[in-house]
């Protein structure tokens, strides 16, 4: 590796943070990697400027285990503290993420995807009317001991008539409930293995350009592990416990202001109380539980990025400064672990505190309605059960709320690359398709820069040709452009300006790289 101090500008240095963990940083002399582009470059690849130093440098970094940038690939680098500044600059507030309509979460549903959404929608309403209906029957039940107090056999029959409704209505739970899951379950898996497929593909035939400027291949990997999983997760179990819940609360309040209304209006209005507990201690809960995941994100990342970079940092002897970056990340998903673990227990607390006294109130209100004969025992305890059990099913239906949104967020990063079509098609079928091309090579005025830094100029009027049957060698510096004028002609790249690329067959241009869409292939 050259050690020439003009070619070489920046000295690179580690250093480490709580939050940022270990970072690739360079102190910048006469000329910066990131800075103002420097005067134009000559075009020849045999003549090193200051924009090819820069080139120099990435190609340094690249024998150090890096990555080049203008190679096309991904830039590893160990900076992700771009947003803080030192001196304590406060950041800008982030934007909105993108999301995806709910309805396009199902966009790769066929047919049979329907007809198991159809099964399993069906099967949570019954499963959610399920209980509520049990309370109704529970109260014609106990009205009946009453009632039949003195007649031992006409009680019996009464017993033995509702306990083959519970055992129908056990039925109903038990098949409704399997419809449900099995259902839902099923269709997520096919939807979000078609999802995966697909996005996989479209990633594949991105062109370079777009890994350059839009995403980076650790954001493929990281949508097919995680965003496919949080759109599977809303489009299956979630979506089906949703419609439980939802059908649990309607039913629930039906049977109560069917029975008893005086009852039901009073439950009503300690029902909001307990929601919001739960909604506090939900709402809490995921706060806790993202800034964990973020924080045990950012200790893997410095681990990962350690390990790819295992030759710079032994080279800068950074072992124990990633070691205190990973701890100091650690330790922060430790603390937030424990508040996470005291939320959970003063929320769960809290909400069984505030149920028990709202039974109290209920039981105190049912035997004032019971004794002055306004309604009974039965249908007094079944009121007060449904009513409760449908706010609470309200409440419970709050964690499949915030999975839809998670989902349509994740689904928008992955339809971005599914709906992305790329400026350099390889599989359109436009065009002459030959079975092989033996001719000469040219090169006319071409101007390029890489999509990543348009500013800098790397190639500017550079013409070249190639002689069918020669074979030549492209000399020059490190940064001259040498590998630019390969990814040129492999088509990596399209060039900015200049007449074209083109690719010779018996003295005819056959194949341009530029403006090539319509005429050539």
């Amino acid at each position: 590796m050259s050690q020439d101090s003009d070619e070489i500008k920046t000295i690179e240095q580690w250093r480490w943070s709580e939050m940022q963990g270990l970072e690739l940083v360079s102190a910048h002399s006469e000329t910066s990697f990131k800075g103002n582009p420097s005067p134009t470059p000559t075009t020849e690849p045999t003549t090193t400027t200051d924009t090819e130093a820069r080139e120099a440098q990435d190609e340094e970094r690249e024998e150090l285990g890096g990555e080049s940038e203008n190679r096309g690939g991904e830039r590893k680098e160990m900076d992700v503290s771009d947003g803080k500044k030192e001196g304590g600059e406060a950041e800008k507030p982030a934007s909105v993420p993108p999301s995806a309509k709910f309805s396009e979460l199902f966009r790769f549903a066929d047919k049979l995807d329907y007809v198991l959404m159809g099964i399993g929608t069906l099967g949570a309403f019954v499963h959610g009317c399920s209980l509520p209906l049990f309370l109704r029957f529970f109260a014609d039940l106990v009205n009946s001991f009453g009632a039949n107090a003195n007649n031992i056999d006409k009680m019996t029959q009464e017993v033995l008539k509702y306990a083959f409704y519970f055992l129908v209505v056990g039925a109903a739970i038990w098949a409704s409930s399997w419809a449900e899951i099995s259902c839902w379950m099923w269709t997520g898996e096919r939807q979000s293995t078609k999802m995966r497929i697909k996005y996989l593909e479209a990633a594949l035939n991105q062109d370079i350009q777009y890994f350059d400027t839009q995403v980076r291949t650790s954001d493929v990997v990281f949508a097919i592990n995680t965003d496919a999983v949080m759109v599977q997760d809303a489009i299956s179990e979630k979506l089906g416990n949703f419609i439980h819940y939802m059908a649990t609360f309607v039913s629930g309040f039906v049977v109560g202001f069917t029975a008893v209304w005086q009852l039901a209006l009073v439950t009503l209005a300690v029902v909001p109380v307990i929601a919001v507990i739960g909604a506090i201690h939900t709402t809490t809960l995921a706060k806790l539980s993202a800034k964990s995941q973020e924080a045990l994100s950012e200790a893997g990342n410095i681990a990962e990025q350690t390990v790819v970079q295992i030759r710079m940092v032994s080279a800068f002897v950074g072992e124990s400064r990633a070691l205190q970056a990973y701890s100091a990340a650690l330790k922060i998903a430790q603390r937030l672990g424990y508040k996470s673990g005291f939320a959970k227990g003063l929320g769960l607390g809290a909400t069984y505190f505030t149920v028990f006294c709202c039974y109290a109130l209920l039981l105190w209100y049912g035997g004032y309605l019971v004794r002055h004969h306004f309604t009974n025992g039965g249908l007094a305890i079944a009121t007060m059960f449904a009513v409760m059990i449908g706010g609470l099913a309200l409440g419970q239906s709050a964690p499949s709320m915030t999975a839809f949104a998670k989902a349509r967020v994740a689904a928008a990063r992955i339809f971005r690359i599914i709906d992305h079509r790329p400026d350099v098609d390889r599989n359109s079928e436009l065009g002459l398709e030959l079975d092989s091309v033996t001719g000469q090579v040219e090169l006319k005025n071409v101007g390029f820069s890489y999509p990543s830094r348009p500013e800098i100029q790397v190639l500017q009027n550079f013409s070249l040709s190639v002689p069918a049957g020669k074979t030549i060698a492209l000399v020059g510096s490190s940064g001259s452009g040498k590998s630019t004028v390969v990814s040129l002609i492999e088509r990596f790249y399209d060039p900015n300006s200049g007449n074209s690329i083109q690719l010779f067959h018996n003295n005819c241009p056959v194949f341009s790289a530029y403006n090539c869409f319509t005429d050539f292939i």
